[in-house]
């Protein structure tokens, strides 16, 4: 009888506490506005709970194939789009884009504006689910909450990736796949958490994922987890010399004529080799640690695809256009209907002495392609000049 009365009180404590810490929240971001140091806080820890939901989607998977002899392991995959092999959906993508719409709705309410990549149908969290708060405290030291304008929350946008690199998970290409978390204010990526699930590419669950996270205005830049074991060199595959001359060019596998004819022309103008590389996160996130002279593409599935990446390439003091050199235009609200995830990006890192003028450069050749002279035409977007 005691230990049933006790198990009542403390999950009645428990319930008063977590609706203390949500009216707290709510009270905040409905009479102060929105500090981006508590805010950038929780998209961290939501970008962690993530990474950690598609680690168990894996664990599940291994034990899959170990018991039934299953060729890939998962239990749910399907095409959004039947004609497009990246479109793949799995109940990875589900399960972490559920836990950190969530927990981030939890935090801040139905006001904070989230965007993910999967439909929210799919991803619903059960009813009577209770959600863990997510810590707000993390930059308190770095910057006090009291030390920036609050932010009015109707201008703030996050967007989700769950699982970049969705296809590469189900091939077992683990060292591409990453949790993307990003903050827009009026439009423009400002800072970012992304989360790598298999820091060391394999799916040996005793090393923890790494999160990244950065926010520009303030400089505040840091790791937690595992240690980011990547840097200014190439990645082992791509360390032979004879087969990967530097400067390296990173790109996807498409095959589109568009493409095709940019990385043919950068080889040709800086000389070296094209790199294939999974997932629009890890391109980005590869050309800010210098890992590659430049990623390009011609266009991305979403905001969601862009906004973390750009936010840390930018803080790290690398540069981000679209394909035709103008600034990253996908954070409105109306991006689909502008054609604006066909506009594409390249991403470089910080100029150096050698590469001063790369990024420019790189536009300029662009520009000069016929094939990109047609895919701008077609895609309908005017150059500005304007990053």
């Amino acid at each position: 009888m005691r230990r049933g009365l006790r198990s009542i009180f403390m999950s009645v404590m428990n319930f008063i506490f977590i609706l203390s810490f949500l009216l707290i929240s709510l009270w905040n971001v409905s009479c102060n506005g929105l500090q981006i140091s508590p805010l950038l806080s929780t998209v961290v820890d939501a970008c962690q709970r993530g990474c950690h939901e598609i680690r168990k989607v894996q664990n599940q998977r291994i034990k899959t194939m170990e018991t039934t002899g299953s060729s890939d392991g998962l239990s749910f995959v399907e095409l959004k789009d039947e004609l497009d092999p990246r479109s793949v959906f799995t109940e990875a993508d589900g399960a972490a884009q559920r836990v950190i719409t969530e927990s981030l709705r939890a935090a801040w309410g139905e006001q904070l504006r989230i965007i993910g990549e999967e439909d929210d149908e799919n991803v619903k969290i059960k009813s009577g689910t209770t959600i863990e708060p997510l810590q707000q405290d993390m930059f308190e030291d770095d910057i006090p909450f009291d030390a920036t304008d609050p932010i009015d929350i109707s201008k703030i946008t996050i967007y989700v990736d769950p699982l970049d690199g969705t296809r590469e998970f189900v091939e077992g290409r683990l060292e591409n796949c990453q949790v993307l978390v990003g903050i827009a204010i009026d439009g423009e990526a400002v800072a970012g958490a992304i989360g790598i699930p298999f820091p060391d590419g394999s799916d040996d669950l005793s090393v923890d994922p790494t999160i990244v996270y950065r926010l520009a205005e303030y400089e505040m830049a840091g790791v937690f987890g595992t240690p980011l074991k990547r840097g200014q060199i190439p990645l082992p595959k791509h360390r032979d010399s004879l087969d990967y001359p530097r400067p390296h060019i990173a790109t996807g596998d498409s095959t589109a004529d568009v493409m095709e004819a940019c990385r043919r022309a950068t080889i040709y103008r800086f000389g070296g080799s094209n790199v294939i590389y999974g997932g629009a996160g890890n391109k980005i996130l590869a050309a800010a640690l210098r890992e590659v002279a430049c990623t390009i593409q011609h266009k991305v599935g979403g905001p969601w695809d862009l906004c973390a990446p750009e936010a840390v390439l930018k803080a790290m003091g690398g540069k981000m256009t679209d394909l035709f050199g103008n600034k990253i235009d996908i954070y409105r609200l109306d991006y689909d209907t502008n054609r604006c995830n066909e506009r594409g990006y390249i991403a470089t890192p910080q100029a150096t002495d050698k590469f001063s003028r790369l990024h420019d450069a790189l536009v300029e050749t662009m520009l000069e392609l016929p094939e990109v002279q047609e895919y701008q035409k077609e895609v309908g977007v005017i150059t500005t000049n304007k990053e």
